[in-house]
C-alpha cells in the first residue's frame, strides 16, 4: 500500500468527525488529533464520538490518558507515527482528524524532540506564575518567543508555562522546535481543510455549547472534581471545563459562564484557522461538500 495518510482539519464544531466517518467507514481508521479528546472522562465537553461511531470506525488516541497527565505535541507525534504504521500494515487508510494545529504541525512538518526539562526549572516557572499571574507571564513569553505567543490564547496557562520552561531549560524558543523539519515522518499527507462563512460557524459554535450544557456538561465537570481532578490539571484547562469550574465554585452565574464558553470557543476557532492556513498544500472545502471531498481524496490517492 502507498505510504500516505489523509489529514482533515478545521475549526471547532464544523463537523470534521462526521466527514471523516463517512470517508473512513469502508477501509479506514481514525486518529484523533485533538489535545483534549485524549483525556479520559471528558466526553461531553470535548465532543467525543459516541459508541455507535466508535463501532462504525476504529478510533485511536481517544481516552488515552487521565486529565492529570500532560500530553505534549511530542507525545502525540510519537504515538501517531506508530499508529499510522500499524494502520498501513493492516492495508487500511489512516485518517488524521481534529483541530489541534500544533499536533498536526509536529507530525507533518517534523519536530525535534525537546530535551527533558529539569524539575527545578519547572518548579521555578510555576512559582513565578503563582507570584505574578498569567497576564504578566504571557507578556514575558511574548517578548521571549513572539511567534509562539501569537498562536496561543493569552489565558492558556499550560502552554504559556510549557513554552517558558523550554526557553529557560534549553535556551531556545519553543517556536524553533516546532518549526524544525528534521525527524519528519516519511508519509505523503493528503490535506483537507474544512471551513465555512464566519457568521455561520459562530452560530454553530453557540448552538453546540447550548447542546453540551443540555447533554450534561456541568454534571461531567462535577464528576471530574469528585474524582479528585482539579482546575490546575492539564485536561481541566480545556475550554468549557475551566469556565464551569469557576461556576461550580460560585465565582460566576450560569448565564455568564455559558457566554464565556461561547466567546472563548469562537476565539479558539479563529486561532485554529490562522494556524491551519500556514499548512502547505491544503485543499479547502465547505462542511457539506462530502462528495467533493471524497472525490478529491480518491484522486489524490490514485496520483500518489
Amino acid at each position: 500500500m502507498k505510504n500516505f495518510a489523509v489529514a482533515i482539519f478545521g475549526p471547532t464544531g464544523i463537523g470534521k468527525s462526521s466527514i471523516a466517518l463517512k470517508l473512513a467507514k469502508e477501509n479506514g481508521e481514525i486518529i484523533s488529533v485533538d489535545s483534549m479528546q485524549v483525556y479520559k472522562y471528558m466526553n461531553v465537553g470535548t465532543a467525543k464520538p459516541g459508541k455507535n461511531e466508535l463501532k462504525l470506525v476504529k478510533h485511536h488516541l481517544i481516552d488515552f490518558v487521565t486529565p492529570d497527565i500532560q500530553f505534549t505535541a511530542g507525545d502525540f507525534k510519537r504515538q501517531a507515527q506508530l499508529i499510522i504504521e500499524q494502520i498501513l500494515n493492516r492495508k487500511k487508510v489512516p485518517y488524521l482528524v481534529g483541530g489541534t494545529g500544533l499536533y498536526f504541525t509536529a507530525l507533518m512538518r517534523g519536530m525535534i524532540d525537546i530535551p527533558k526539562i529539569k524539575n527545578d526549572i519547572k518548579d521555578f516557572i510555576i512559582l513565578k506564575w503563582n507570584k505574578i499571574g498569567q497576564e504578566r507571564m504571557y507578556k514575558i513569553l511574548s517578548k521571549l518567543d513572539c511567534d509562539y505567543s501569537k498562536i496561543i490564547h493569552p489565558n492558556d496557562k499550560q502552554r504559556t508555562l510549557r513554552a517558558l520552561e523550554v526557553i529557560l531549560g534549553t535556551g531556545k524558543k519553543f517556536s524553533e522546535y516546532i518549526s524544525k523539519k528534521n525527524q519528519k515522518i516519511d508519509i505523503n499527507f493528503i490535506s483537507v481543510g474544512i471551513n465555512i462563512e464566519r457568521e455561520i460557524l459562530y452560530r454553530i459554535i453557540n448552538n453546540r455549547v447550548d447542546k453540551m450544557i443540555k447533554d450534561g456538561f456541568i454534571e461531567e465537570v462535577k464528576d471530574l472534581l469528585n474524582k479528585g481532578y482539579n482546575k490546575n490539571d492539564p485536561g481541566m484547562k480545556a475550554i468549557g471545563y475551566k469556565e464551569l469550574v469557576e461556576y461550580i465554585e460560585g465565582r460566576k452565574n450560569l448565564e455568564e459562564t455559558i457566554q464565556d464558553i461561547k466567546r472563548n470557543s469562537r476565539r479558539y476557532a479563529k486561532r485554529q484557522l490562522t494556524w491551519f492556513k500556514k499548512i502547505d498544500n491544503v485543499y479547502w472545502f465547505k462542511n457539506d461538500e462530502i462528495n467533493e471531498i471524497k472525490n478529491y481524496v480518491e484522486n489524490q490517492i490514485d496520483n500518489l
